[in-house]
């Protein structure tokens, strides 16, 4: 007898011992679903994925050596009856490739293992799956650029298989959660430019599907046309689940007891809705793509279902054990008990009160519920806030859980005339925070099991307690950053600059997803950071809350139709200053204006509320002859304040060069306001793309006098005439900051999902 044989009887007499073992010593028993697509002939670079019939033909072998394989519907009956044996396996296939029929029957016949195919209908004996055509059509082009800029993907390099991996998976993600005839459309400009001419022939024809039934492979439903079933409205949604039963059981003369769920993502790709669609079909059971092994347990319409990665037999059989024992499951199993948990780390949030920040994260708590998702939020102890205002902890969900980890002020805790030694506020006054802040992560993260972790900057401690909290549990980090870290004039500190700079390389390289308020912001990353993968890089901007724009409209005085006014009132509303968001040339611009007779406080008239420094801006008015035409007028309760934008005619923003890369938060109330805005800015800055993006084209350069007139007159010309631009439906749906939170929410999904396939292609690389 040889050594390989003497391996192969212990390997043999290991698998069945541990096998029998796991089945005596677990408190339930269960059984391992394994899934296939498409056997190849031969192993193929770009579809790496997929077994050939080698490595097809060593896993039957073992299978039927070492394993008890059931036919799946026997196995569904004995996992109910609590009597499966042990070691139990069983073999489907998805979606319905002839390869099934022309290359894994003769091995499953040869070894007399049971089957199961699911079969997408709308394919059979013509046309390819849309993946497949996609994989064709990335495969026929020649190296070298491809510019696919018409169907939104950007020009890439193609120079090598990893390229090209690299760009199928991109538009696969791209394409898989579109409408079917969105998804088409990209297909078919994908195949136009390529100039791919693949012909059909991959999937199953109804004789062959007969040929599989005779030959005891039992066929189940996979859908009409396999969509994300939580894409399609309930009467489609049905009509996929039902029509395709009725197909398959018209060609095989039998009734169709399993269903599978396109791409079966728990609570993702499908829901409670095609739960009860599939029983409702006649459905005894239905199968997920959740990883892991199934028991009685487990709701017989969600039923775990996944595929050993591994390329050697030992540690093919190694996983199968360890999944039979209960080990080695991830994600969600049953949309019944999915909690979607994301760990928020904010250091600026209520009661702190001096930064406008606090609004970004405490809007994301409020709205991430209605996606799907539970904030749970990690801050500092109050004690660390120089200004508090308890008010908005009432804005608050009382659901939401707040927890606040101790943390000092370098300046006021530890300064002497608020004059501390920078080694002790190094990155920020607030590092303290770092040290009680992870403990206090691990233990949430420990007991509520959240998903994602997200931190904001500023602070950057923020930044390092996500990083810490990624490194020790490998959860997936959105890392969000409302202003830029290192800035031309910030931080002064040459040592302060070289941490910050440490602490933004580890960010960004470990990071799953990393999210800007601007598009300059992100596009000015993308150049300093060239070697993090594009796809990093998202832009959600900030919003405005409809609370409390219900009570505004309400209180707001009556708005006169055109043609009755008798003048123009313009509004800006918060704080302007002498360089950034100086006035001067705009009151020189009204001057203008009034000298020619066209201006007077007779028709036209600007005020200016809360801008900060009263007494200079009233000087300003003063010398540029503006009193009864331009006034000053002191703050008032927010509520009033959005009143007051729905009551004018027109709304005023001034953002000058140095916050070209800012938007100011105020923009999107003035949308949801639905008021003309008259912008005067940096014609080049971020604030003139999102206004010119959204419509607004009155704008001039904040410093010229001159445009200033120009654009005015025809400004106030176009309110008098009923002709000024407002924020469409659209702009106003967009710029909320419960659009924001869905868009969070994506991202959140994103990032988990990114990190479940991180995990899979870890299993099949080793």
């Amino acid at each position: 007898m040889t050594v390989h044989t003497k391996n192969g009887l212990l390997t043999s007499a290991f698998i069945r011992i541990m096998g029998n073992s796991i089945a005596r010593l677990s408190k339930q028993k269960r059984v391992c679903i394994i899934t296939y697509h498409r056997i190849l002939e031969h192993a193929d670079p770009l579809l790496d994925n997929e077994p050939d019939v080698a490595t097809f033909y060593w896993q039957m072998k073992v299978l039927a050596e070492h394993f008890n394989v059931l036919p799946l519907h026997e196995a569904v009956i004995a996992m109910k009856e609590d009597r499966l044996p042990p070691r139990a396996v069983c073999i489907s296939f998805d979606d319905g490739y002839r390869s099934t029929h022309d290359l894994a029957l003769p091995i499953l016949k040869e070894f007399n293992l049971p089957a199961t195919v699911f079969v997408t209908t709308a394919y059979l004996g013509e046309g390819n799956m849309w993946n497949d055509r996609i994989i064709e059509a990335i495969r026929r082009v020649p190296d070298g650029p491809l510019d696919l800029q018409e169907i939104g993907m950007g020009i890439h390099a193609l120079h090598s298989l990893a390229d090209r991996r690299q760009l199928i998976k991109k538009i696969n993600d791209g394409s898989k959660y579109l409408s079917s005839d969105d998804r088409l459309n990209v297909i078919l400009k994908l195949e136009k430019l390529t100039g791919d001419k693949s012909s059909a022939g991959l999937m199953l024809t109804r004789d062959m599907l007969i040929n599989l039934t005779k030959a005891g492979i039992e066929i189940g439903g996979h859908t009409i046309t396999h969509p994300i079933l939580t894409k399609l409205d309930d009467d489609v949604a049905r009509h996929e689940i039902v029509g395709s039963k009725k197909v398959l059981e018209e060609i095989i003369g039998k009734p169709l007891r399993l269903f599978a769920y396109p791409n079966g993502k728990v609570g993702k790709d499908f829901d409670a809705r095609h739960l009860a669609m599939a029983k409702d079909a006649g459905y005894v059971a239905a199968f997920t793509t959740a990883i892991g092994a199934a028991s009685k347990n487990d709701d017989f319409y969600q039923i775990p279902r996944s595929r050993p990665w591994d390329v050697t037999p030992f540690l093919f059989q190694l996983r199968l054990l360890r999944w039979l024992a209960g080990l080695g499951s991830y994600g969600d199993r049953n949309i019944h008990d999915i909690k979607k948990r994301a760990l928020l780390i904010a250091f600026h949030f209520p009661p702190q009160s001096a930064s406008s920040g606090i609004q970004r994260t405490l809007s994301f708590t409020r709205n991430l519920p209605e996606c799907g998702w539970e904030p749970m939020v990690l801050s500092a102890h109050p004690m660390a806030y120089e200004q508090k205002n308890s008010s908005q902890l009432n804005h608050l969900p009382p659901t939401t859980i707040v927890k606040r980890s101790y943390a000092l002020d370098a300046k006021r805790h530890l300064g002497i005339a608020g004059r501390y030694p920078e080694m002790i506020a190094l990155p920020d006054r607030w590092i303290s925070w770092l040290f009680s802040a992870v403990p206090v992560g691990l233990y949430l993260i420990r007991c509520y099991q959240p998903k994602v972790i997200w931190s904001t900057f500023p602070i950057s401690t923020a930044h390092l307690i996500g990083l810490c909290l990624q490194r020790l549990t490998g959860l997936p980090w959105v890392a969000d950053f409302r202003d830029p870290m290192l800035q031309s004039e910030y931080p002064k500190s040459k040592l302060q600059r070289k941490i910050y700079a440490w602490i933004e390389r580890q960010t960004m390289q470990h990071c799953t997803r990393v999210m800007f308020t601007t598009q300059s912001a992100s596009n000015s990353y993308k150049k300093r950071f060239p070697d993090i993968p594009q796809e990093k890089f998202m832009v959600i901007e900030n919003g405005y809350d409809e609370d409390g724009f219900a009570a505004a409209e309400a209180a707001a005085k009556h708005q006169p139709v055109n043609g009755e006014r008798s003048k123009i009132t313009l509004l800006h509303s918060g704080v302007l200053y002498t360089e950034g968001r100086d006035p001067s040339a705009f009151f020189a611009a009204i001057a203008n204006l009034k000298a020619k007779g066209l201006l007077s406080q007779n028709n036209f008239e600007v005020i200016l509320r809360a801008p900060g420094d009263d007494a200079h801006f009233e000087t300003m008015i003063q010398q540029h002859g503006l009193t009864g035409m331009v006034r000053v007028a002191n703050p008032v309760p927010y509520r009033e304040a959005l009143a007051e934008m729905l009551e004018v005619d027109g709304l005023l923003l001034f953002q000058g060069t140095p916050f070209n890369r800012q938007i100011p938060a105020k923009i999107y109330e003035y949308f949801r306001a639905r008021k003309p805005i008259f912008g005067l800015l940096d014609l080049a800055g971020d604030t003139a793309s999102v206004l010119n993006a959204a419509g607004f084209h009155d704008l001039a350069a904040m410093n010229s006098a001159d445009a200033i007139t120009e654009a005015l007159l025809g400004f106030v010309e176009k309110i008098y005439a009923g002709q000024a631009h407002v924020a469409s439906d659209a702009v106003v749906y967009a710029s909320s900051r419960k659009h924001r939170a869905r868009q969070l929410s994506e991202l959140f999904e994103e990032a988990s999902e990114s990190t479940a396939d991180s995990v899979l292609m870890m299993s099949h690389h080793h």
